[in-house]
């Protein structure tokens, strides 16, 4: 004959359920996430380019003509990471850093887009001497937020006006 007797650890019958429930669910979420993860397509690290592709494909583009989509087609992503998208404040700041001396030496182009704050907008690529190309024949380059030698850095930076390059300008070269 059975116990009739309250159980004191209590019913722990109902408890181990949702413990199950929770390890189940929890394996599912874990499961969905490397899922996730491994069938994501890849970002693909940046390619070396030549100075002398990089030069090419700067003098592609042509203020005024160029529409800004078309600056991924010639080599020069804009959806990647390390590019960096300048707003109408940042522009001032980056063109004109402490007084407007340096503004009034800026391309008619540059000061008409600088001066209307609306549509006006820059990329800015910097690349970094790849490295390994020390030795090479061909000067390479990838993309770098920051580089360990200033003077091997090449700077390009494009003013986005109405959705066309309205200047461009490359340093470092």
């Amino acid at each position: 004959m059975r116990d009739r007797r309250p159980n004191l650890r209590g019913n722990r019958g109902g408890i181990s359920k949702k413990i199950g429930l929770w390890c189940v669910g929890a394996f599912v979420l874990l499961a969905l996430l490397a899922a996730n993860l491994y069938l994501r397509p890849g970002q693909a690290a940046p390619e070396d380019v030549s100075l002398e592709a990089l030069k090419g494909a700067y003098a592609r583009v042509m203020p005024g003509e160029t529409p800004a989509p078309e600056l991924t087609k010639l080599g020069f992503d804009t959806g990647n990471g390390g590019v960096r998208c300048l707003t109408y404040l940042a522009l001032m700041e980056y063109f004109a850093p402490r007084d407007s001396a340096g503004f009034d030496d800026l391309d008619p182009a540059a000061q008409k887009c600088l001066n209307t704050p609306e549509g006006c907008s820059a990329y800015v690529f910097r690349l970094a001497r790849a490295s390994g190309s020390e030795h090479q024949a061909a000067f390479g380059f990838v993309n770098a937020a920051e580089a360990a030698n200033p003077g091997a850095v090449v700077e390009v930076v494009f003013l986005v006006q109405d959705g066309r390059v309205a200047y461009k300008a490359m340093t470092g070269v």
